[in-house]
């Protein structure tokens, strides 16, 4: 059985040259700039949404009181669904859903 194609190692030495020059050469740039020193700058934009995200992150997943609530206003009976609202908010949403999920027609542009 004979396999063609070169041999494991075979013609690498100059990408392997040029890899470690690309190399040297990044070392050498980073050690100029290093008197210099980085700075950023973080718009207040970015400010107000990362200590939003901090306070969305400490809320609890799940609002126990609320679960126990309901789980004993379904056990005892007392729980009672407006059939009109949720159907409105059905609607509601499959209208808005609609609206929104229409590509504009290139014909009419």
């Amino acid at each position: 059985m004979k396999i063609n194609g070169k041999k494991p190692g075979v013609g690498t030495d100059n990408i392997v040259k040029k890899v470690g020059e690309k190399d040297q050469v990044k070392q050498s740039n980073a050690g100029d700039a290093s008197g210099a020193g980085d700075s950023v700058n973080i718009s207040q934009r970015a400010m107000d949404l990362s200590r939003v995200k901090k306070m969305l992150e400490s809320l609890p997943d799940v609002r126990g009181d609320m679960v126990v609530s309901l789980k004993s206003d379904i056990e005892q009976g007392s729980y009672s669904v407006d059939a009109g609202k949720v159907a409105e908010k059905m609607i509601t949403k499959a209208l808005r859903d609609s609206i929104y999920s229409r590509k504009p027609n290139k014909t009419n542009e």
